[in-house]
């Protein structure tokens, strides 16, 4: 490692005093992340959800106030806010005002309807900047209904299997029985699967893994330019081990993807508020993420015949993984392909392991995100020595 380590310490220095490396290493991503969280970080900061909601009652039926009776009950569970209007040009003044995200319009006739074995109408009047708290609004009036129906169901075919013709009034009673008996929905306090990031953090995560495989090229890359200026063969002839080579272009890469990355977490704590989690955990990553650029840049390296294209081929995966990988943009984590997909990159794991360390979570959060990322590391850096070893053998 002593030749090794000369080399990494010579190339070093000639990368000093190429200012392209701090450029790309550090300012861009930087300046990058300031500009993304002040473009669209409000997009993406998602606070706690506060439901405001309004009821205009014009059936005044013992339907209507079991529905009113149970909107009630959800808001003593501090799921929501509710506001009982007298009319409807009371309560479309607060939804136009922004005071109520929506309001239920229970129609007249109801309950009439309902104990006719018909159905009748509960109108859902929303905000147009509250589509999300309008759409709950939405379920909630459909899962009623779902559950008058299925109320109406129960008491037909019991009253079928009695052999009696019931009344009005008494499919009326039974009905709001049934439906007063078991709410027909509820609300519960699930905690995601993943902790998602805050917006400041999200893009300083996602420039600095980006840039990361392309800083690592100036290490990895440093092979093909030293054979295109003949100096290779020199230090391949010197009474080296020819892997000491390629194990010092390794050893630059390294270093200066870990000072990069730890300018880029330290400048965006400071300037931006972005919360990287516990120190130990980030540890982890950093060095697994830095580990693995160098692994999937010198796979690259290894098949490409100049650093002109070793630097283009790079690029192009580095961008292809990059927006794989959600680095730009979230990516949820659902059943569709493109969610799938993401975990194929290294990008996805660093960015999943930061979630992970999110809300102050132990630094052990983020074992799975780091093995994934070593597992990558591993398997592209044991192609590219073999690769490299198959070239420069003599």
């Amino acid at each position: 490692m002593g030749a090794a380590s000369k080399i990494a310490a010579k190339d070093l220095r000639l990368r000093i005093r190429d200012r392209s490396v701090f450029i790309l290493a550090v300012l861009v991503p930087l300046a990058l992340a300031l500009i993304f969280d002040a473009v669209f970080g409000s997009a993406l900061e998602q606070g706690e959800l506060s439901l405001e909601y309004g009821v205009v009652d014009e059936d005044h039926s013992d339907l209507s106030l079991i529905f009113l009776d149970t909107l009630r009950a959800i808001e003593g569970e501090g799921v929501l806010t509710l506001t009982v209007f007298d009319g409807r040009s009371e309560a479309d003044a607060a939804v136009e005002s922004g005071e109520m995200d929506a309001y239920f319009l229970v129609s007249e006739g109801l309950g009439a309807a309902v104990a006719q074995g018909g159905s009748g109408r509960i109108e859902v009047v929303g905000e147009v900047d509250a589509p999300t708290s309008t759409q709950i609004a939405t379920s909630i009036a459909e899962q009623f209904g779902a559950g008058v129906a299925t109320a109406q169901l129960s008491v037909s075919t019991s009253a079928a299997m009695l052999g009696a013709e019931p009344t009005e009034e008494q499919i009326a009673a039974w009905t709001e029985a049934a439906v007063a008996a078991e709410r027909p929905f509820m609300f519960s306090d699930v905690s995601a699967a993943t902790r998602q990031l805050d917006a400041p953090t999200y893009f300083a995560a996602g420039m600095a893994v980006f840039f990361l495989f392309f800083t690592v090229q100036f290490g990895v890359s440093g092979l093909l330019e030293e054979e295109r200026q003949g100096t290779l063969s020199r230090l391949m002839s010197a009474p080296i081990g020819r892997m000491s080579v390629v194990a010092g272009k390794a050893i630059l890469a390294f270093v200066i993807g870990i000072v990069a990355t730890t300018i880029l977490i330290v400048a965006t704590r400071l300037l931006i508020g972005a919360s990287w989690g516990a120190p130990w955990g980030v540890v982890m990553l950093v060095v697994a993420g830095v580990l693995c650029s160098i692994g999937i840049m010198g796979l690259v390296a290894s098949a490409a015949k100049t650093p002109e294209g070793a630097g283009n081929m790079g690029a192009i995966v580095a961008v292809i993984l990059g927006m794989l990988g959600g680095v730009f943009f979230p990516i949820g984590s659902g059943d569709d392909l493109l969610s799938k997909l993401q975990f194929i990159t290294p990008h996805a794991w660093f960015m999943r392991g930061l979630g992970d360390l999110a809300d102050g979570a132990e630094w052990t959060a983020a074992l799975p995100a780091t093995a994934a990322l070593l597992v990558f590391a591993a398997v592209s850096s044991v192609v590219a020595v073999g690769l490299l070893r198959r070239r420069y053998r003599g």
